[in-house]
């Protein structure tokens, strides 16, 4: 379980990441600014935090944020 949540925190990074460089024209870009600053909180609180509800809370947050991510991912290739 452990592991999984660690691959999610990751691999949401990483996508925050591509999401960032493939937004030349800013078009996310305040959108972008204020995930990067959640999913560092969110990353801490699931890897470092106590459990219980609220690290349940923050993988279902990661877990939105990475649907958003792919959309807008999805959208700059679209038009790129």
């Amino acid at each position: 379980m452990n592991m999984t949540i660690r691959q999610l925190a990751e691999t949401t990074s990483d996508l925050l990441y591509r999401v960032r460089v493939y937004d030349r024209d800013l078009k996310y870009s305040d959108e972008i600014i204020a995930m990067d600053d959640t999913h560092s909180a969110l990353k801490k609180a699931v890897l470092h935090g106590e459990g219980g509800r609220h690290r349940e809370r923050a993988i279902e947050k990661l877990q939105q944020m990475r649907r958003r991510l792919l959309t807008m991912m999805e959208d700059l290739l679209y038009t790129a």
